[in-house]
């Protein structure tokens, strides 16, 4: 059996404020979509995809995060 690190145990306890903020960046993720299909040109098309790009990418590493601390939920 392994013992955690102090940063692994503070990881544990950030799952919960990862997931709400992962939670909250889909919703914004998916407004997108609708701002998309409302988009005047392709100017502002291309912005909203830039926006949505950005997202994705914290949203990806939050799911990273989520899943490395899952892996250390064994440990407790």
């Amino acid at each position: 059996m392994r013992v955690l690190t102090d940063e692994e145990k503070l990881e544990l306890e950030n799952k919960t404020l990862y997931s709400d903020e992962k939670s909250k960046l889909l919703k914004v993720y998916k407004s997108y979509d609708e701002d998309l299909e409302y988009a005047d040109d392709s100017f502002e098309e291309e912005l909203i995809l830039a926006k949505k790009a950005t997202l994705s990418k914290e949203i990806k590493l939050l799911a990273s995060k989520i899943k490395e601390i899952e892996k250390l939920e064994v440990y407790v």
